[in-house]
């Protein structure tokens, strides 16, 4: 056990505290915050996007989802308990081992609504969870924000003007203004970005929006806001204190936020003065809908990915290029800084080979990292910001000789589900949950399954994963016209290999019908297909969509690769 977490165990007993509840989460709750505002990260050097840590007096316990449980197993199996939240909540556990006691929260890092269920769940058993704000161990709440060159989007790619935005909030509100607290609805909605979140394009700023005819509110200790001329001549810029002390001297009784994305000690320091409630107004939902400005620009940068993923895949499988899944990830960040308009990636590349893959979210470090030698398989998941959109897609590489049974029937399967998914035209009103069944139900008859999400929304130059839609057995999101969104089956075989494609889709409302549009324009490895199981009708759509893919980018490339590309994607089909 380390010397930070043995400080809160002796805090804990000294203070009679049962237990200190941990999360991964920066003061604005985002998903994947710096590795420095990772409390979790920084006591236990595991990284994730979502977990709970349980400190106890004698041990340590780790909660999350399926995306992580494999590798949370591997790396706290002599550490502590892991357990996975679909199967055992922190709630049930807290419940069947203690009662009538108390244990600490930092309020910073957690949602309203997170500790508002999970309070009313441990007072059947007179279980408190206390604000904690005493240092017990080094904190970092902020980024560095000398970084962060902070930028008003261009004309050409503004979907709406800030002020349509300003005015549709205040239209909405039911209260005497809102605090926006998700740093990518601060960005969407006064169209801006800035880069002090790694692989991330949004300011690390709060806004709060008036009622009444008055200047907005940016919340932020980002002083570089300031170089904004639209924010400096029609907002006020405040630091989180200046703003708690401006609301308890104003005569303002009223005030609406989403429980989901602000934070609990934002709550705890506003209603000493003011009432605080759970907004109406579904920002996810607005964002989530594409303009047409959107549409087109999403199209442009997504040549742009699919021109350096194809030269990725076309590269020759040698160990100069090839030499480990770390370097392996650098060499497609290198490609894709070639892009028009490219600013960084949207998230750590998962660069796996064979058992590595099987670990849904793997991520290899430069110290960290399997050298390639003999391996069957790379399992590349990646994505970019380009000033036009954001990508994700990800696609499996066959390097050498396949070493295990059915791969091939495996992807096969995976494949023949997207190309389904492509061709089937839905009814008007379909749900993330419909879709998610769609694909399961098919992949099902094959004995291929998987424990993540099915899809999510992606953010337009913002964040990769939008809440809306999400296609999951939990989502009952409607599929609503312009949503664009992941489809990314996948089957992991524990210490042996991993597959997963993924595309991006926009959903087009016709008639009362949806139809699927493939955005992603990265070519398969035709190698890795059984082709006895694939269809006149399929193998003609593998086709059409390697030749689709080639007209859009082959004045990109080498004549070689175009040759390269010809014959080993379009003309083997």
């Amino acid at each position: 056990m380390n010397k930070k977490i043995n400080l809160i165990q002796k805090f804990l007993t000294k203070n009679n505290f049962s237990f200190y509840l941990v999360t991964n989460s920066d003061i604005h709750l985002n998903e994947s915050p710096n590795l420095k505002q990772k409390d979790i990260f920084n006591l236990t050097g595991f990284d994730c996007s979502n977990g709970y840590l349980i400190i106890l007096r004698k041990k340590i316990l780790f909660f999350t989802d399926s995306r992580y449980t494999l590798a949370a197993f591997n790396f706290f199996k002599k550490k502590g308990e892991v357990f996975d939240l679909k199967n055992q909540s922190i709630a049930d556990y807290l419940k069947n081992y203690f009662s009538n006691t108390k244990g600490l929260i930092d309020p910073k890092l957690i949602s309203i609504q997170d500790i508002i269920n999970l309070q009313n769940r441990l007072d059947e058993s007179s279980i408190k969870i206390i604000p904690h704000y005493k240092y017990i161990f080094s904190k970092n709440y902020l980024p560095n924000f000398e970084i962060s060159y902070p930028f008003s989007l261009p004309k050409y790619c503004i979907p709406k003007k800030y002020t349509e935005n300003i005015i549709w909030v205040k239209a909405s509100l039911k209260s005497e203004g809102i605090i926006i607290w998700n740093n990518s609805h601060v960005a969407y909605l006064l169209n801006i970005r800035s880069f002090e979140i790694q692989n991330s394009t949004k300011p690390f700023a709060g806004l709060f929006i008036p009622k009444k005819d008055i200047k907005p509110i940016i919340i932020s200790d980002n002083k570089y806001l300031k170089k904004i001329d639209k924010l400096i001549n029609n907002f006020v810029l405040m630091s989180q204190k200046q703003f708690i002390s401006y609301i308890s001297k104003s005569k303002i009784n009223s005030i609406e936020t989403n429980y989901m994305y602000s934070n609990y000690d934002i709550y705890l320091l506003l209603t000493k003065n003011t009432s605080i409630k759970e907004t109406k107004i579904d920002i996810d939902k607005k964002i989530s809908q594409k303009t047409k400005v959107e549409f087109y620009n999403i199209k442009l940068c997504h040549i742009q990915d699919g021109i350096a993923l194809t030269k990725f895949i076309l590269q020759p499988r040698n160990n100069k290029i090839f030499k480990d899944e770390y370097l392996i990830a650098d060499n497609l960040y290198q490609l894709r800084k070639h892009g028009v308009n490219f600013f960084r990636n949207s998230f750590d590349y998962i660069s796996a080979l064979d058992k590595s893959a099987a670990i849904v979210h793997y991520k290899p470090s430069k110290a960290n990292s399997q050298k390639l030698s003999n391996q069957s398989l790379l399992l590349i998941d990646s994505g970019a910001h380009y000033l036009e959109g954001t990508t994700d897609v990800t696609r499996v590489i066959k390097l050498n000789k396949l070493k295990f049974k059915n791969i091939k029937t495996y992807y096969t399967y995976l494949l023949k589900s997207l190309i389904l998914v492509e061709n089937t035209v839905f009814s008007k009103g379909i749900t993330g949950l419909d879709l998610d069944l769609f694909i399961r139900s098919y992949l099902s008859e094959y004995n291929i399954s998987y424990g993540h999400g099915t899809g999510h929304g992606v953010g337009y130059f913002n964040d990769v994963h939008e809440k809306y839609p999400i296609l999951s057995p939990n989502s009952k999101q409607i599929i609503l016209n312009n949503n664009l969104f992941s489809i990314e089956p996948g089957i992991y075989i524990n210490n042996k290999f991993g597959l997963r494609l993924e595309n991006l889709y926009f959903a087009k409302i016709l008639n009362n019908n949806v139809k699927l549009i493939n955005v992603t324009l990265v070519p398969y490895d035709l190698s890795l297909i059984n082709w006895k199981l694939i269809t006149k009708k399929e193998k003609n759509f593998i086709k059409n969509y390697h030749t689709k893919i080639f007209e859009k980018i082959e004045m990109y490339l080498s004549l070689t690769d175009r040759k390269k590309y010809m014959k080993t994607l379009i003309n083997k089909i």
